[in-house]
């Protein structure tokens, strides 16, 4: 293992100005779209009184955000990705500003807070996709696991502080404000990506958009390394759903306190946090594909283990294990992801990777639901966390491929202050498997 340490190392951030850059927009964007979940239902339910219309606009936020992966991917392989990135941010900035101006208009238009948010959940999507797709570009390979640590630290943080300081603006100030503040960060952060370099693709796509995008399908599930990932990926995002399940657990466990509530949610994103912020070692992990499977079977079994907490801090302990782990795996799958993908394909991998975390969870959840209208909630809890570790250990049993891999770029030596890697690099044939 490595000696970098035990906590997340924040190299890429001194070491690469360009991938500063990324991280800081990156983490404003984060804080934008978490205002936004608050704002947007917050203000339809006071204009409608309808719950009907605030998961009208959840779904067609949701729809447009999975299309704007997908079209982002093919984007980010065919144009310069820092002209890419500026627009699009630029375009959310621009969004957010109709937004405030509706708000604070005499009669707030509904429809136009759907369609508003339904483009800046797509254009959204695009800017991230490009955003994931220039990483490898501006950081060594052996430092990937260190940048998909911070990614997932800042998302995680911002996911749990945005909305917190969103609910804070529209108590203190309405939801006009809300917008203003987020539109304000957006458009701030476009000066500072117009200083990237220029990031066009190795071998930019001249192909029909579409023949592209089944291009990107037809790599990521033929390669065995990232097939295996996005399977695993998609095992990971089906036991997501816990959410779904903590209300009537409360309800039967804790007599419906909803201070528990509200702990229990923030359980797993806050054991997510600590664990990319101690994910250090990662980097030095050679076996990350079995890593990857072990972290996720041991968050499913602390996940199982909460249908059976008798007290709260029980439950909190076993969810924040749970988070951690799930970082873990975030951390890994990103950082095989990354190393086995070729420049030339790496917004569509990415689109597909971020698409599937969309997809996944809403299935998680439903699936979630099902169980947990057969059983009591503690018992759901139980079964669903069962077949989540069923589902792991399946994959770590038959993706050989996944469980044999070896990062061979952790194997380096320092000369004169130099990095070279010992040992081959991934074998380029498996591009075409």
């Amino acid at each position: 293992m490595s000696g970098r340490g035990l906590l997340v190392d924040l190299s890429p951030l001194r070491e690469s100005p360009p991938f500063r850059s990324i991280v800081i927009a990156r983490t404003i964007a984060v804080f934008g779209i978490g205002m936004l979940i608050v704002a947007v239902p917050v203000q339809i339910f006071d204009l409608t009184g309808s719950t009907a219309h605030v998961g009208f606009a959840s779904a067609s936020t949701g729809i447009a955000t999975l299309f704007g992966l997908l079209a982002g991917g093919v984007l980010a392989d065919r144009f310069d990705r820092r002209r890419l990135i500026v627009w699009t941010r630029a375009i959310c900035g621009l969004t957010f500003v109709g937004l405030a101006l509706n708000a604070a208009s005499a009669d707030p238009s509904v429809w136009a807070i759907y369609v508003l948010g339904a483009i800046d959940g797509a254009i959204g999507a695009v800017s991230i996709t490009a955003l994931l797709a220039v990483t490898p570009a501006l950081i060594p390979k052996n430092s990937f696991a260190a940048a998909g640590a911070i990614n997932a630290l800042t998302v995680q943080l911002g996911m749990m502080a945005a909305p917190a300081l969103g609910g804070v603006v529209i108590a203190s100030a309405g939801v006009t404000w809300n917008y203003w503040a987020a539109a304000a960060g957006t458009l701030l952060t476009v000066p500072l990506l117009m200083t990237l370099p220029a990031l066009k693709p190795d071998e930019a796509e001249t192909e029909s958009p579409w023949v592209s995008l089944t291009g990107g399908f037809r790599f990521a599930l033929g390669h065995t390394t990232v097939r295996s990932v996005l399977i695993v990926g998609t095992i990971a995002l089906l036991g997501g759903g816990v959410g779904v399940l903590i209300p009537a657990f409360v309800e039967q466990r804790f007599g419906g306190d909803p201070r528990a509530a509200g702990l229990l949610y923030s359980a797993t994103a806050v054991g997510a946090a600590l664990g990319s912020v101690g994910s250090g070692w990662i980097t030095g992990m050679r076996r990350k594909g079995y890593t990857l499977t072990v972290a996720l079977t041991i968050s499913f079994i602390a996940l199982a283990g909460v249908g059976f907490a008798p007290a709260v801090w029980i439950a909190l302990v076993l969810l924040a294990v749970a988070g951690a782990f799930s970082a873990t795996q975030e951390i890994v799958a990103y950082t095989l992801i990354q190393t086995n993908t070729p420049d030339r394909l790496l917004g569509r991998t990415n689109s597909l990777w971020s698409a599937q975390n969309v997809f996944g969870l809403a299935v998680g959840s439903a699936v979630a639901g099902i169980i947990g209208s057969f059983f009591v909630a503690s018992t759901a809890l139980i079964v669903y966390g069962a077949i989540m570790v069923t589902l792991s250990l399946l994959a770590l049993l038959t993706l050989r491929s996944l469980r044999d891999y070896v990062d061979h770029t952790v194997h380096a030596v320092e000369v004169d202050t130099t990095t070279q890697f010992v040992g081959a690099e991934p074998d380029e044939s498996e591009e075409l498997r």
